[in-house]
């Protein structure tokens, strides 16, 4: 299942920017209900948790002009969706990374796999189960008062949209080139985030773009690298943590299961002797070790593709689309069909 990007025709750059935001928002969110019927597969729920990212980033975006339709109400429902997907899709990134790893084990890694395998299969089982119980229910409690409010038409007194578009663009280009020098000064957690989430924002501007400037398509792939790295980086982290927290639970579960047979057990009882050898810390250290490595190494290739320019080069080819799309809004401008 392949991601579906909407654009926005030539002529849409001369019209009211309410009315075009209003148009993308609604499509994204008819994307978004499509995928209800098939939230029973993990693509799917990617999908769609894609859908309401995007209908979000319109939203933020051009919010001054949508502040008629939405409400600061529904735009913490509009969040609270997207944010419901967010654990599974974490724990399903963990448990690939996991799966490869277990391809090949040492003896005495192995109990920490099975253990860690064990722990995410279970929380991701619970986590679809909720899911598919109240994510559809909660989708429309936001899409249906959305629905009719996004079909009304932006106002004549409005800017069009490809003046505003442009200025949008000139300040998230901006501000993820401030965010991709900061990493090379700063490589730690919270820049690294900071210039993901950058990344993204102006990604979303860029896409509905492609149609009218087909130069933005490039940029789009040269944000969708800097992205995946910055996206990797990010799962580490957030893996970093789940294994911090299941180490603790780990060692607390084994030390509880040997108190308890070393109460009913001879101390020489072979039960109690394997019981002491299956330790899942070996395990959990292997992949904590295996995860450091992994992130190290991918922050320095960013750091490598940020020397050379990666990030400047982007930046400087869309400020030079946004200068085309403002002249586009421009009064005496030719409107395309």
């Amino acid at each position: 299942m392949v991601a579906k990007v909407l654009t926005i025709k030539p002529s849409d750059l001369h019209r009211p920017v309410g009315q075009v935001a209003r148009r993308l928002m609604r499509k994204r969110l008819a994307v978004a209900e499509s995928l209800l019927a098939s939230l029973q597969d993990p693509e799917a729920v990617h999908q769609f948790r894609v859908a309401m990212r995007r209908a979000r980033s319109i939203e933020a975006a051009y919010r001054p002009y949508l502040a008629d339709v939405v409400t600061p109400k529904l735009r913490r429902r509009l969040k609270a969706v997207v944010a419901a997907t967010g654990a599974a899709r974490d724990t399903e990134v963990q448990l690939a990374r996991l799966a490869q790893r277990r391809a090949d084990p040492k003896p005495h890694h192995q109990p920490g796999f099975d253990w860690l395998q064990e722990r995410l299969e279970r929380r991701l089982e619970s986590e679809y189960e909720e899911l598919r119980a109240s994510l559809a229910e909660r989708f429309r409690l936001v899409h249906k008062p959305l629905r009719a409010r996004l079909k009304t038409r932006g106002e004549g007194t409005e800017p069009v949209f490809a003046e505003v578009t442009a200025g949008l663009l000139l300040d998230a280009s901006g501000e993820f080139s401030l965010r991709c020098a900061q990493i090379l000064v700063d490589s730690s957690e919270q820049p690294l985030h900071m210039a993901r989430i950058s990344g993204k924002r102006l990604r979303y501007l860029l896409e509905p773009l492609t149609l009218a400037f087909p130069q933005a398509a490039e940029q789009v792939v040269a944000l969708k690298v800097l992205q995946e790295l910055l996206g990797e980086i990010h799962d580490l982290q957030v893996f970093g943590k789940e294994l911090a927290e299941a180490s603790e639970e780990a060692g607390a579960a084994r030390l509880r299961k040997l108190i308890e047979l070393s109460l009913t057990l001879p101390f020489d009882a072979p039960e109690l002797e394997l019981a002491r050898q299956q330790d899942e810390r070996a395990g959990l250290m292997s992949l904590a070790r295996d995860l450091q490595t992994r992130q190290i190494d991918l922050v320095e290739h960013l750091r490598a593709r940020l020397r050379a320019g990666a990030a400047e080069a982007l930046v400087a080819a869309v400020r030079a689309i946004a200068r085309d799309c403002g002249r586009a809004g421009m009064p005496d401008a030719p409107v395309s069909p």
